[in-house]
Parts: C-alpha cells; structure tokens; sequence
C-alpha cells in the first residue's frame, strides 16, 4: 500500500484513535504520544510486504490505540515503582549513619551479589557488564550477533535469577 492510502487510512480513523486514547488515558499530556505511537504501528503495518487488511479496519485500529495506550500505562506504572523504591532507598541511606557493622554488612552484601553473578553464564555476564556500560539492547545485540529478544531475555533470566537467589539468601 502506498504512502498516500496509508496516511488516508489513518485520517479517517483518527478521531477514533484519539478518543479511544482519552477515554483510557486521563492524562492530556500523554495522549498526544500515544496517538502518535498508535499512527505509527498502524502505518507500519502497512508498510509490510505481507499484511492483509482488516475485516473491520475500525475495529482493528481501535485494538492498536487500547494496546499502546496500555502500553503506555504499564510503563508509568513501572517507571514510578522504580522512582518510588530508589526515592525510598536513598532516604533510608540518607537516614542511616554508617557504622562499622552497617560497613561490614554493605561488603557482604557486595560479596553476596558477586557470588551470585559469577553464578551466571559468560554470554550473561558480558550482556551485563555491556549493559552497566551504558550500552543498548540493541547495541548490545550488534555486538554480539544475538537477537534484540534473546538479549532481553537473557538479562530478564539474569537479573531473575540474582534477585531470587539473593532472596533464598536473605541479602534482600
């Protein structure tokens, strides 16, 4: 399909893409990225060699905008508990005056997360050590010749893995 119906297409279905967005998103600042991103799948799909069109075309875009937005949502949701755990991390830090105990605990806990590191793999470790880096997912996956998946995969199974062990060990 070319350009030109694909924009057609998404013109006639914005109102609809934009309601859709406010009635799930209360946010108004938000709404005019998740339209966006929303335009955006639906126009790569077009672009595709392969697609079929949609029985119901308004149906199926009304899908893609509820996905993206909540998409959209469970990344706030995720990006706030972050915020809210490392907030709360550091006023305990702040709180806290270190003592010889609290020093000889930190290193433990160091040693403990360690332990546990060198208890993963050597494709996970180098994912790790290139993540800590500051490089991408997608850098990492050139790098290495994986699959931006695999590599996802990889630290998810990881960085599991650490936290459960570090859990069973009672370091967290």
């Amino acid at each position: 399909m070319d350009t030109q119906n694909i924009s057609q297409i998404i013109e006639e279905h914005r109102s609809k893409i934009i309601k859709t967005t406010k009635n799930i998103i209360k946010n108004p600042s938000l709404v005019d990225d998740i339209v966006q991103d929303a335009s955006i799948k639906i126009y790569s799909y077009f672009q595709k060699k392969d697609y079929e069109l949609p029985k119901n075309i308004e149906a199926w875009v009304t899908i893609i905008t509820k996905n993206t937005a909540y998409d959209h949502l469970r990344k706030l949701k995720r990006h706030q508990d972050i915020h809210q755990n490392v907030s709360e991390t550091f006023q305990h830090h702040d709180q806290s005056i270190d003592t010889p105990e609290k020093t000889i605990l930190s290193k433990e806990k160091i040693k403990d997360i360690n332990e546990v590191f060198h208890l993963l793999d050597e494709e996970t470790k180098e994912i790790f050590i290139l993540r800590n880096k500051g490089y991408s997912y997608q850098d990492i996956a050139k790098m290495k010749k994986l699959s931006l998946g695999k590599v996802k995969t990889k630290i998810f199974r990881g960085r599991k893995k650490m936290m459960d062990y570090l859990i069973a060990k009672g370091v967290l």
